[in-house]
């Protein structure tokens, strides 16, 4: 397997230069292996996640999506440039309007502590109107300079219960820019920590823009352990990878007992110049991360809609297509719910893939990306209704690797997926197994 990123690691000092995924040497992962079609049709599977349902103060089932809480009109506390120390139940909602770049930030030096019950809304600029937003290019969310983006280069804890969870949300008609580290240049006190959290309405569509602008509405370029658990990520856009989670350069993250609902990846990660393109994750990516832990959490209703081409500053629609081909078209990248980039030592255990989609490209649930050393290991996770427009359900591409991409475990169950409207194989590529 030839070409592709051959294991280099990406730049480490800020938010621009991500071009993950390799170029034409890179083998196709849509070719069928050995893999088994699914079993047949879907069944009840695992009850869902404990994740807090944000509409209320002590449910715990995350798989209906209301609207949240009900924000007053008036009180709460204003947050400008910099956040609180500490936010708590009695100054909530925190109305997050930013500095004149509508940026807030938790400085080096400061841990933020966050009190269950907290909603802090990331207003930005509540005047906004559709005069404000920049044309771009077909069918990608405009930018739009009114909303606001948090920026940690010191240390969050976000300490929500089952009965009163965190809410980060956002009333501005375009969302939010989400929760952004930066490398090195986060390296706080301690680890950053989210429990009993709701994640919601992050919209990241700048096309072709930095990856705070463009991936993974909480971006976790952080080089350490990140843990997130008990929580809900919904109703977040990205318009390059990761529609709601990029864990990136983490070492032992956890992510347990989280539902991942109705989050979106819109279209692709572009190189700079070029005709190729890469994208992936409608819900969740781990991107040169190693030793995380994926476990207990369901996925559900995430789309990946990418595979449509680019060169220079155009979006032209194509179909995804297999290197090599005559147009000298390259375009990788996949997994309707989540997708690994440089994978290492990754576990993923006792997860709901439900109703995930790729459109137009490979892993209707997941997608494994040029491994350089010991890959992902899948053990008891059900698979259930998941569609894609290539590969399987589980999709490799070991690209420049040679390590072992995939092992999968007992316990593992397909049914009821598909591959444009037909049986879907359970897994397909090159992985070694």
């Amino acid at each position: 397997m030839g070409g592709g990123d051959a294991g280099t690691a990406e730049q480490d000092a800020g938010p621009s230069g991500d071009r993950d995924a390799g170029g034409p040497g890179d083998a196709d992962a849509g070719q069928a292996d050995a893999g088994p079609v699914d079993a047949g049709a879907a069944d009840a599977g695992r009850a869902d996640a404990g994740a807090p349902d944000a509409g209320s103060s002590g449910g715990t089932d995350a798989g209906t999506s209301d609207g949240g809480p009900t924000l007053p009109s008036n009180g709460g506390t204003q947050v400008t440039g910099t956040m609180p120390v500490r936010l708590t139940l009695a100054g909530s909602p925190y109305r997050v309007v930013g500095n004149a770049q509508y940026v807030v930030t938790i400085p080096k030096g400061q841990t933020t502590t966050v009190e269950p019950g907290v909603v802090i809304d990331f207003q930005g600029n509540p005047d906004v109107t559709q005069a404000d937003v920049r044309d771009g290019a077909q069918d990608v969310m405009n930018h739009q300079d009114g909303r606001v983006e948090l920026r940690v280069y010191g240390r969050i804890l976000v300490q929500g219960t089952a009965q009163a969870p965190v809410t980060l949300t956002s009333t501005n008609p375009y969302g939010w820019w989400g929760m952004n580290f930066f490398g090195d240049a986060s390296k706080g006190t301690g680890h950053p920590s989210f429990v009993h959290m709701v994640f919601e309405k992050v919209r990241k569509n700048e096309y072709n823009g930095d990856r705070d602008r463009t991936r993974g509405a909480l971006w976790a370029y952080y080089p350490g352990p990140v843990t997130i658990q008990h929580s809900l990520f919904r109703d977040n856009e990205s318009s390059g990878k990761c529609g709601a989670l990029d864990l990136m350069f983490t070492d032992g993250s956890v992510v347990t007992d989280t539902v991942f609902e109705n989050n979106r990846t819109l279209d692709v990660d572009r190189f700079a110049s070029g005709n190729g393109a890469t994208s992936g994750g409608g819900a969740m990516c781990v991107t040169h991360g190693r030793n995380s832990t994926v476990r207990g959490n369901t996925f559900r209703n995430n789309t990946l809609s990418a595979f449509r081409g680019s060169h220079s500053n155009a979006l032209v629609s194509r179909t995804y297509e297999v290197w090599p081909n005559g147009s000298n078209h390259y375009d990788l990248g996949g997994g309707g719910a989540l997708h690994y980039f440089q994978p290492d030592n990754d576990l993923i255990e006792d997860n709901r893939f439900e109703n995930n989609t790729a459109v137009g490209g490979p892993g209707a649930a997941l997608y494994l990306e040029d491994v350089p050393n010991a890959g992902v290991t899948l053990k008891g996770n059900q698979f259930i209704g998941n569609r894609a427009g290539a590969g399987g359900v589980i999709v490799c591409n070991r690209g420049s690797g040679t390590g072992v991409e995939l092992v999968l475990g007992a316990g593992n169950t397909f049914s009821g997926n598909t591959t444009n409207g037909a049986v879907a194989p359970q897994v397909t590529g090159d992985c070694a197994r």
